[in-house]
């Protein structure tokens, strides 16, 4: 099961914040990231004892750059569960494009980087889907290229437990995710949801979405 995903995010609209919110919440302190300059955000990461890690990510307050995920996170009520992001190689994006296509969802590809506290330039290619009306439920799809994964350098400082999410017309999402190779727990609800069960030295703690 999540045999494909690469990280949650966990995003807001201050990033101070987010991640004193989470210290409290788990007894856990994130680690340093570093800025993305071409999307006007910066984060800070959370290691899950496996290639699967939190990112926590808002607007970067020292950046202009705009940029359609800059914005939305800058609209969040609170902070919550944002989007998914699943591995792949970029022999895979077209065939991940296409599939998105049927669904009636375009799928651009980014070359993105980000500057790390010691100066490093990490660079990757990253399919952000608009997403419409899937929002959380379209998984956005990463290359990490030559760049070390990043789970490599974070502490095991949690263990992602269990995840789930629920939709109202979960059997239309399930024919989306199975093309994508998406393995998360679905089942049908009266409100799209998704949360993230993460153990934690405060004992288990759900990372939520907000409303859709």
């Amino acid at each position: 099961m999540l045999t494909n995903l690469d990280h949650f995010m966990y995003a807001g609209a201050s990033l101070d914040d987010m991640a004193t919110g989470f210290t409290a919440l788990t007894g856990i302190m994130p680690e340093q990231g570093g800025r993305h300059p071409t999307l006007g955000t910066h984060n800070c990461l959370v290691g899950a004892g496996s290639s699967v890690y939190l990112e926590l990510i808002a607007p970067d307050p020292s950046s202009d750059v705009r940029s359609p995920m800059r914005d939305g996170m800058e609209a969040l009520p609170r902070p919550q569960l944002h989007r998914f992001i699943m591995r792949c190689a970029s022999a895979d994006f077209p065939a991940l494009a296409e599939t998105y296509r049927r669904a009636g969802v375009e799928a651009p590809i980014h070359d993105l980087e980000r500057l790390t506290q010691d100066g490093q330039t990490l660079r990757w290619r990253l399919m952000i889907p608009e997403a419409g009306s899937y929002g959380l439920f379209a998984p956005l799809f990463i290359d990490w290229l030559d760049t070390p994964h990043p789970s490599g350098r974070l502490s095991p400082s949690s263990t992602v437990l269990a995840c789930e999410a629920g939709h109202p017309q979960a059997d239309q999402l399930a024919l989306l995710w199975r093309g994508l190779g998406v393995d998360i727990p679905l089942r049908a609800a009266d409100a799209p949801y998704m949360h993230v069960r993460l153990g934690t030295p405060r004992g288990e703690v759900a990372m939520t979405s907000g409303l859709l």
